[in-house]
């Protein structure tokens, strides 16, 4: 089986990731499957603003958007400025910074080429934003039958790719990896009054390891134009459902310093 068949065909346009990427899926061994993907030069600029877009839509919930709203009321230009920069919704931490932009772009792109669905923006609910968030990296379903399939992601970012970063996603995977979420995705559910979805995910947790329910792996390494180097050499794994991408960006450090100031700033200008 292909990439394909496991992900879906790489996005077409419209699209922002046909805009942004070229695809190349590489022969199928027994041990790799991988896709490479690399971004249009031309195209960083427009990258930045929707990347920007997606950060804020995956950390910030509307309810968070509308306290910021009675604060800015209440505040003067300066004195708001002063409570967003000490309240920001968005890691100061630059490691974790771009290990979120990594899960991002995992999870937004993996839902370009599945048409699964992304139930809940996890990084949302991080009671500590300047660390990563425990759980799936990405969790990705159809909500209308939820045993049609599964992908699981994990998302690494390195500013130069090395061959233990390679190792600890092939690891980490294993053999096959189960969803470990999908407790947490139902209690959103629940908390959101959506009852029969969240009992639906408690079921399909509960018969997760009996079910022949197909799940997917995907691993992404977001590093410079080395990473699909990388991955070739060390990317072997028996995980027979584990598609491996490599994204290579020049200066991927400063796409994503970029994205994430544009966010903070379009917070406070915009509200």
């Amino acid at each position: 089986m292909t990439q394909t068949d496991f992900i879906g065909s790489h996005p077409a346009a419209p699209d922002f990731f046909s805009d942004w990427l070229t695809h190349e899926d590489l022969p199928v061994t027994s041990t790799i499957r991988h896709r490479k993907l690399l971004e249009h030069p031309l195209k960083r600029e427009s990258a930045v603003e929707i990347i920007k877009n997606y950060i804020t839509a995956h950390h910030i919930d509307e309810k968070k958007i509308q306290s910021f709203e009675r604060k800015k009321a209440i505040l003067d230009k300066r004195g708001y400025g002063e409570f967003i920069d000490k309240n920001s919704p968005f890691p100061k931490s630059e490691i974790t910074q771009r290990g979120n932009c990594a899960e991002i772009i995992l999870a937004e792109y993996i839902k370009s080429t599945s048409l699964l669905e992304l139930l809940v923006y996890r990084l949302r609910y991080n009671t500590n934003i300047e660390q990563s968030m425990k759980g799936d990296d990405v969790l990705l379903l159809d909500s209308t039958d939820l045993r049609r399939k599964v992908i699981v992601g994990e998302a690494k970012f390195r500013s130069t790719p090395d061959k233990k970063v390679v190792k600890d996603i092939t690891e980490g995977f294993g053999s096959k990896k189960l969803p470990l979420s999908l407790p947490f995705l139902a209690q959103v559910m629940r908390d959101k009054g959506h009852d029969e979805l969240a009992d639906r995910l408690e079921d399909l947790n509960a018969e997760m390891h009996c079910l022949e329910v197909p799940i997917v792996n995907v691993g992404l390494l977001l590093s410079n134009e080395k990473a699909s180097h990388f991955i070739d050499l060390h990317g072997d794994c028996d995980n027979e459902s584990l598609v491996l991408l490599s994204l290579s960006l020049e200066d991927p450090c400063g796409l994503v310093s970029e994205a994430f100031n544009k966010a903070l700033g379009e917070l406070a200008s915009s509200i």
